[in-house]
């Protein structure tokens, strides 16, 4: 999620310019994820395993609050977050984000991972959108199995062929839709997308479980 530097308006002295008017960040303290942990009866440091998507300043912005974990990313992101493409350099990464997160603890991925061996978690490669970008397909107790998609899917119109934007490669971005979609089909899984709003608001605006 977005770094605590941007909460309560704080933006445009932690992103490049023109990114704060861009993206429009309405975030406050209270969205971020230590507050949000706080409202299902959790803490930081209850948190054991985090799993990033990928090393863009709105997913990777609160890594640093978790010093003590083991951080799940594929090896290939880490090589993505430390030298970033040119092309890439200009504010989708914000190293300032992950400056003091190098000596952490990380659970470098390759590929594919059932992370506990039973099915509950299992990591997706799904590069395209970054060199190393990965998703994630959960089983939870009363929701069933579910897709999250992170930036593989930004939201519904990408399924129809509308390629989002700021893509490593558009054909391994194509391909990640394609194998999600055929998940979603063979597994009845329900993709949860990264960044729609219309999705987010008809499921609740809630945690699910």
């Amino acid at each position: 999620g977005n770094n605590a530097a941007i909460s309560d308006g704080g933006c445009k002295s932690h992103w490049a310019e023109g990114l704060c008017d861009f993206l429009a960040p309405s975030q406050t303290s209270a969205d971020q994820i230590d507050n949000q942990l706080k409202k299902v009866g959790f803490s930081v440091s209850d948190v054991d395993i985090v799993i990033t998507s990928h090393s863009h300043l709105d997913h990777i912005g609160n890594i640093e609050m978790f010093p003590d974990a083991i951080h799940v990313i594929q090896k290939v992101e880490l090589y993505q977050a430390w030298w970033p493409e040119s092309f890439q350099r200009g504010g989708a990464h914000v190293q300032a984000d992950y400056d003091d997160a190098r000596d952490f603890r990380y659970f470098k991925m390759d590929g594919d991972y059932d992370l506990f061996g039973d099915g509950s978690v299992v990591i997706l490669s799904t590069p395209g959108h970054t060199l190393g970008h990965q998703s994630v397909k959960v089983k939870l107790p009363e929701t069933g199995t579910v897709i999250l998609s992170q930036d593989a899917i930004w939201m519904e119109e990408n399924l129809e062929g509308y390629v989002a934007g700021l893509n490593y490669s558009v054909l391994d971005w194509t391909d990640s839709v394609e194998r999600l979609k055929m998940i979603r089909d063979v597994e009845k899984a329900p993709i949860w997308f990264g960044h729609s709003i219309k999705q987010y608001e008809g499921m609740g605006n809630q945690w699910h479980k």
